[in-house]
């Protein structure tokens, strides 16, 4: 495996197609660039997930029934986390931007650069928080109203911004402290960062939402775990992992679907609803990608 290759296509696949979004919003109607981020989301931003019964079974013993007995765990504990969303959904909201806030930080840190240092976990929290309030803060008012449609909780406009003003400066510090250890990856990341905010001010909540989360986290994360998975980071891989997650994704999907039915009468199909759903899912699939992560560890 050619880590500095995989680093190289990573990084040029990030920009590359966050930059032609730009140019394709200009290309379609509202409605049809609205339709294709949700399409984004719910292809590549579900299939990164698709293989995390493959990856806590690598390195072990299997056979049919461990297999299956695994991914009944896991779609029951995606299940559980579902009902108590609906039931719980302040804490259960509070927990997803949390989880999120550190697995986006991570995987964003650990693209080009897998270090072992403890010191960096805080690190990778406050960078994905941060990432969260500069989304957040662009999109209050939509945000806030998503946050009282789940939550019944609404959130004033001016917390955005003094929460962002104070991680900005945490963020700030934090890598100054960690700054021997970021320095390989230091002007990788100012690019990408530069460009991920040139995308949230350009977009709306939903559009901006699609891009990082698809372009700088699902894409680059399927890149990574191919590559753990099959050994090789070549397109090969990358297909591999596709076809390999699809039955899981056509499972979401279908999931998706009963919970519309089920919930259509009762509830507004809102972003609210859509970004529950994605809750569910991530839940579990952070936890994995932590203990892949673990594995791949320097020592």
């Amino acid at each position: 495996m050619n880590k500095d290759f995989t680093n190289n296509v990573t990084f040029r696949i990030t920009v590359f197609l966050s930059l032609f979004s730009l140019f394709w919003s200009n290309n379609l109607s509202g409605e049809y660039f609205y339709f294709a981020c949700y399409t984004l989301i719910l292809t590549f931003g579900i299939i990164h997930g698709a293989n995390d019964i493959l990856i806590l079974l690598k390195g072990k013993k299997t056979n049919k029934y461990s297999i299956v007995i695994h991914t009944f765990k896991y779609f029951s504990v995606v299940l559980l986390i579902c009902l108590v969303f609906f039931n719980l959904p302040v804490i259960s909201m509070l927990f997803f931007v949390l989880f999120s806030a550190y697995h986006f930080g991570e995987q964003q840190w650990t693209i080009f650069e897998n270090n072992n240092s403890k010191s960096l976990t805080f690190f990778y929290f406050v960078f994905g928080s941060l990432i969260f309030l500069i989304l957040f803060t662009l999109n209050s008012k939509e945000v806030s109203d998503i946050m009282y449609d789940i939550t019944s909780f609404y959130i004033p406009e001016h917390v955005y911004k003094i929460s962002l003003v104070t991680l900005t400066i945490i963020n700030s510090a934090l890598i100054i402290i960690n700054y021997k250890i970021l320095k390989p990856q230091l002007f990788h990341q100012f690019i990408l960062f530069i460009i991920m905010l040139i995308v949230f001010v350009f977009f709306d909540l939903l559009p901006a939402f699609a891009v990082y989360f698809v372009f700088f986290h699902s894409i680059p994360s399927i890149i990574e775990q191919a590559e753990y998975l099959f050994e090789d980071s070549s397109t090969k891989s990358f297909k591999k992992f596709i076809v390999k997650g699809f039955l899981y994704w056509l499972v979401a999907i279908l999931f998706l679907g009963i919970l519309y039915v089920i919930i259509k009468d009762k509830i507004d199909f809102s972003l609210g609803i859509f970004f529950s759903f994605l809750a569910a899912i991530t839940f579990p699939h952070v936890l994995v990608i932590y203990k892949m992560k673990q594995i791949t560890r320097k020592n």
